[in-house]
Formats: C-alpha cells, structure tokens, sequence
C-alpha cells in the first residue's frame, strides 16, 4: 500500500472530486482521495426519481440534526449531507444553478481579490459541458453535464406562464449571468441520469496510475510538523493509518466536515479547543462561525392534474422505472424542481431577495426524511437570497465519530422574517394568477385563513428549514474572522487548503453545487502552478 502522496484530497463532494481529479491530470503528481462513504454505484443515486429515497438513509446520508433553533420555537432541523462518492452532489435535488454576478462582485468587494463575477465565469464554463452548447457565458468541452428538463410536468409549465403574467421576465437560460425572473431549472444530468461530481470527475480518475480513492475511511485530524501540514491521520474499520503529503492537504469535507476536522486538528476557537482538551496549533475564532443557509417555507395548494406524489402504485412505479431505463425521460427522471422564481427588493438600506423552487408535487419534511403527500399537489419553496442571519458550529466531543453542534439561527436577524413575508404575498398572487389558478382546487400552506403579517411571521416561525444549501463556516476574507485567504489557504499554517462550500464569505443565490465545482476548479489550477 502506498502511504505517500503529493497531495491528498479530504472529501469527494463537488469542490472535492473537481480537485483530485484536475491535479491528477499532471501525471507528475501522485493524488488521493478519501472519503468516509462508499461507493456512489447504486440505482438509488443514479435515478433522479429516487432521490427522497437517499435522504436518512446512513448508507448515503450523515442524517445531521441540528440543535434546537431558539429563533424558531425551538426546532430541530434535519440536515442531510453526502456521505458517499461524491458527497452531497450524490444525494441532492440536481437543480444546477450558479450564484448571481452580484453574489462574486460582493465577495471581491470583502477582501477576495479574484472572486469577481468576470475572474469566476472562466472556471464556471470550464467545469460544464452544457447540452445548449458553448457560448460567451456557457461551456460545453468540460467533465460536468448540464442538461435542460427530460420532461417537464404540465404544472411547472403553467407555473411559469402564471409568473410571467403576474410580471417576471422569462429567462430562458438561467446560468447566462441574469438573475432576477423565472425560468426552467437547469440539472445535473445526462440523458435522464444523475451526474454527480463523482461521476463526472473521480470516474475518469480512477483509471489513472497516479490517482488513488480509498472509500468508508474517515479522517481523524491533519498532521503538522511545526505549522506545515505533511498528512492525515484516517480510522479504517478498526485500523488507524497515516498517509503523508509531500505537498499539500486540501479539505473538502463540507461546511460541516472541513471545520471540524479543523477544530480536531487543534485550528479553532482556543477556549472551545481547550475545553475539549485538544491542543491549540492556531486560535482561529472563525472556525464554525458565519453558517448560513437559505431559510425556506413552503406554499403547498391542491390542484386538479395528477402530480408526481401520486406516482404511488407499484404499476405506475415500475412504469415509470421502465420510461426512464430506456428513454431517460418521465417521471423517474424528473429533479424535484422544475421552475426557478427569483426577485429582488433591493432598498437603499436593504437588501432583500427571495427564490422560489417549484415542484410538481408535495412532500412534507421530517426527521425521517420526505413523505409524500396523497392529494394531487404543487409546491413552492420560498427562500431567503442575502439572509441577514448567520449561526454557528461548535463541538461537543474530542471524539472524530461525534458530529458537530449545529445552531441554525435562520431567524438571529428579523429582516429576513420580513422577505419571507413579502415573498409569500407575490407568491400567493402567482396562485390566483391565470391560467395556474384555474387549476387550484385549494391552498393546503399556509392556508387561507393566515393573512396577517402577524400570522404569517407565525406560520414562517414554526415552519422554516434551511433549504440544505449550508454554507460559510471557514470563511474567505481579509479580516481576523477568516479563516482562508482569497487563493484558499488556511491562514496561520503551511501547505493546507480547503476548497468546498465552507469558503463562502456568504451564500450565493443559488443552489451550491456549480458554485462548488468553480471553486475546486480555481484551487486545483493554482496548486498545479505553485
């Protein structure tokens, strides 16, 4: 077995696979890859109609539940995260989607030299080999599909009309640069299939002699010499080994993974670390800090045509397995959002933005998962874009096996109370809009009988999850909060680098998988330079 490697690459996510595989391409440097799932071959991963199926599952999921939110009456959210080839890219809804240029000017305006919507579009088209072809916004020669709908539900159509009669410009490429009006979601598939990170980038990988993935292997700490790091310390079974890098480390286990490995490997609030009794390396107070997420309630109403939560019967399941194994097409192929709503209420003291994500069908969300409804229905997530609110990590145990204590605090700051109000008002007037108020029978969420503002801050309250776009605990920036510098470094040690969704100063406009890969593109081109 071989034990040294130039560089060694912690999480196979979306920034993680992008990662090993590009440095993998100079056939002068040795890569490894580790992750603590297994393999990403199953056609619970494959089939996009499957995908409620792979949320709680430990097989696929770390079934992350958050600690109860003292801004929301005390919920307890469920977090699901990748634990699998390919992490979260192999579990999530395949909604592909960059953030807005506004989201990168913002970040080079903190501090990040380079991260600017020009300098970040290169690696964007760079990763994609998108089905519409190549164009000044668009790549089409990269490893990651992007593919328009197979088959778009005849409610997502209606939706669409309806947004555009209630006043949303149409945008018929959502990934060109624009940001604010509606349009069909891009996702990351290839004739029906899922394309995962894994899939796109580590599969090609693996074939090469200088490449090496180990699977079910978690990572305990980051070993330093002085400040420089020279490997990983990894818990296989019941077997503990040290890999050395002769080059560099680069964390990307998640915006939950890569602080605590940090935290364990002694990079962290010192008083948290000392009262775990880990040693300090570096008292690096951002660590865990600045989690954010796209807090999200949902508008769910009956309507007259047949939804895909009634695909329920095992003839209808098995047809539809069949429409998607030969065709690609059809409801096994169908991403759970299908139309993507999104405005600004920008104030000169404010900024206020709001997506929405349409689903032809409805669930409800637990602890165990998603559970469909049994009523023919939609269902509109809207979602907080620049939150104000912001929460935080911290440890409970020195043990790897413990996760994190996970405080949301969607709600710390009541303005983003305030967008999720406006945005159920507009939302509400889509869906008494023709023609999709044609087809509501009734409004099932919030109900009809909430109207207030009052009401719906209540509603809101009891209601709201993160959206599962977790972002922000090892933050890029300039000031003593953060925790990279602007080309990815950890800051106070040698020779480590974290490239995942940790990084963000704050949570782009979009869903996080595209802006992941972009991120893994830029830090694998810099490491190849050095």
């Amino acid at each position: 077995m071989q034990f040294e490697f130039d560089y060694i690459v912690v999480g196979s996510g979306s920034a993680g696979s992008v990662v090993a595989s590009r440095l993998s391409d100079d056939t002068n440097l040795s890569v490894l890859l580790v992750e603590a799932g297994g393999s990403d071959k199953s056609l619970k991963v494959v089939m996009p109609g499957l995908v409620s199926s792979l949320f709680g599952d430990p097989n696929y999921d770390w079934c992350f539940t958050a600690e109860p939110d003292r801004t929301r009456a005390g919920q307890c959210d469920y977090m699901p995260r990748g634990k699998v080839l390919g992490g979260t890219s192999s579990i999530n809804a395949m909604c592909f989607l960059r953030g807005s240029a506004e989201d990168f000017e913002a970040w080079a305006s903190l501090g990040n030299e380079g991260w600017d919507y020009r300098s970040v579009l290169p690696y964007f088209r760079t990763s994609e080999r998108f089905e519409g072809g190549g164009s000044p916004t668009r790549g089409d020669r990269g490893f990651q599909p992007v593919s328009f709908l197979r088959s778009a539900h005849p409610m997502s159509k209606i939706f669409l009309e309806a947004c555009v009669r209630h006043g949303a410009k149409h945008i018929s490429d959502l990934n060109n640069g624009e940001y604010e009006g509606v349009g069909f979601a891009q996702v990351s598939q290839l004739r029906g299939s899922r394309y995962s990170a894994a899939r796109s980038y580590v599969w090609p990988a693996r074939k090469r002699r200088n490449f090496r993935l180990l699977l079910h292997t978690q990572v305990q700490r980051v070993l330093f010499e002085n400040r420089k790091a020279t490997g990983i310390e990894v818990v296989r079974g019941n077997d503990r080994t040290a890999f050395k890098a002769r080059r560099g480390v680069v964390l990307s286990g998640g915006v939950f993974g890569t602080p605590h490995i940090l935290m364990l490997s002694g990079i962290g609030p010192s008083e948290q670390l000392r009262r775990m009794g880990i040693d300090v390396l570096i008292d690096a107070p951002g660590v865990g800090r600045n989690l954010q997420d796209h807090a999200g309630t949902r508008h769910v109403a009956w309507v007259d045509i047949k939804t895909l939560n009634m695909v329920v019967g095992p003839i209808e399941k098995l047809a539809a397995g069949l429409q998607w194994l030969f065709f690609g097409k059809g409801a096994a192929a169908s991403p759970m959002t299908q139309v993507v709503l999104a405005r600004k209420m920008d104030r000169p003291d404010r900024l206020s933005r709001f997506q929405v994500l349409f689903t032809p069908g409805a669930y409800e969300m637990s602890l165990n998962g998603a559970q469909s409804l049994d009523r023919p229905a939609v269902m509109a997530i809207v979602n907080v874009h620049r939150p104000y609110s912001s929460g935080y990590l911290e440890l409970d145990s020195p043990d790897f096996r413990e996760p994190l204590k996970i405080h949301p605090d969607l709600f710390a700051d009541e303005r983003d109370l305030d967008t999720l109000i406006a945005g159920h008002r507009i939302v509400r007037e889509i869906f008494h809009t023709a023609p999709l108020r044609n087809h509501v029978v009734g409004e099932y969420k919030p109900g009809p009988s909430l109207q207030s503002d009052d009401e719906l801050k209540t509603f809101i309250k009891e209601t709201a999850r993160g959206i599962y776009h977790p972002a922000g605990t090892c933050k890029m920036g300039a000031g003593p909060s953060s925790v990279v510098d602007s080309r990815l470094a950890v800051r106070g040690v040698q020779n480590l680098y974290i490239a995942d969704a940790s990084v963000m100063p704050f949570v782009v406009s979009s869903n996080l998988n595209a802006t992941c890969m972009m991120v893994g593109e830029r830090l694998a081109e810099w490491l190849k330079a050095a």
